[in-house]
């Protein structure tokens, strides 16, 4: 039995409590301060999240991990 597993990255973006109401420049710069999405790497076990990281190299490492872990089980 073969299971694979994946990394790919998703992101999601985060709310502020905006109570100003803001346009144009203003709007633009408090957007790129406050709403930049955060990337998360997702680790995937036959098409099912598993786990996530802040990072790819992590998620790399994590990978080979359950690699190994899932070897010593078959």
């Amino acid at each position: 039995m073969e299971t694979t597993i994946t990394i790919s990255p998703f992101a999601f973006y985060p709310e502020c409590d905006c109570r100003l109401p803001l346009s144009g420049h203003e709007k633009e710069e408090h957007d790129k301060i406050n709403h930049q999405p955060i990337t998360y790497w997702g680790i995937y076990m036959g098409g099912e999240n598993v786990s996530y990281t802040s990072t790819r190299e992590l998620a790399d490492k994590t990978k080979v991990w359950m690699e190994k872990w899932l070897e010593g089980r078959l």
